[in-house]
């Protein structure tokens, strides 16, 4: 029998964060907090066109998260900016753009969509294929969220689903890995359906006195996508949801500012 949730016990709350591909994490997955480290890092002592040299470095080593390869990121942290490996040898890499014209400046090294913690034991600690990861640093709605691991590569590194530590402005976040510890499924499932607290970091109007969200668009526990337009803030959806979309969901409220409510 169909009955507004809100109406029986509630007492797990989570932020909702929009995604069009990762679902509501399920209220009961176990939490691992830590923060993405890079897979080298330095400073730049040759000017070489279109070059990285290090006299320092040891790109070529083996012990994990290393070796650099062709397509990890080298990001000239003095000036915020990048471009991709395009080579590798011990001391030098071939980059695809002039981005250390100086040949003095600090670098750090990133792998696209992956996420290096030089500090963590993600095998030893059971993080497994399908485990969500959320970067809890990011503000920028236009970016990401959260991703599946999809795969396990070391202690040290994890592959995701879509690239949520590998840039300029992302490579030292803070994470937060959630993981089923019943070993199933971590996102919502049609029978762990949550409600939906709609709220907005910039409200317009003056619905209910706190203004209204332009539209939310969800994945309903029957796995209908439905766009609800001009919600009031401080409302609830009439729906259980599983997922929150990044797509079609006005920015504001995108961003961890709406509840999930079981």
């Amino acid at each position: 029998m169909a009955y507004p949730k809100i109406n029986v016990n509630t007492g797990v709350v989570r932020l909702a964060y929009a995604s069009d591909t990762v679902k509501i994490p399920v209220p009961g997955a176990s939490l691992l907090i830590g923060q993405a480290t890079v897979l080298a890092a330095g400073t730049a002592d040759q000017q070489l066109t279109d070059n990285l040299s290090d006299s320092t470095a040891n790109f070529t080593s083996t012990v994990a998260p290393l070796p650099i390869v062709i397509g990890d990121r080298a990001i000239n942290v003095t000036a915020s900016t990048s471009s991709l490996v395009q080579g590798v040898l011990q001391t030098d890499l071939a980059l695809a753009a002039d981005t250390f014209p100086l040949g003095t400046e600090n670098y750090a090294l990133t792998r696209p969509s992956h996420l290096i913690d030089t500090s963590e034991t993600f095998i030893t600690k059971g993080v497994k294929v399908g485990d969500i990861v959320r970067n809890t640093t990011n503000t920028n709605t236009s970016l990401p969220f959260t991703a599946y691991v999809t795969a396990v590569n070391s202690e040290v590194d994890l592959t995701l689903s879509v690239d949520l530590f590998g840039t300029v402005d992302d490579f030292s976040s803070n994470y937060i890995i959630y993981s089923n510890p019943n070993g199933g499924e971590v996102g919502l499932s049609s029978a762990e359906g949550c409600l939906l607290y709609v709220a907005s970091a910039t409200p317009v109007g003056t619905a209910y006195a706190t203004g209204f969200v332009g539209a939310i668009k969800v994945k309903t526990v029957a796995g209908d996508d439905v766009v609800f337009q001009n919600v009031p803030v401080g409302t609830y959806l009439p729906v259980q949801i599983t997922q929150l979309f990044s797509t079609s969901t006005t920015p504001a409220s995108r961003g961890g500012v709406c509840l999930a409510i079981w």
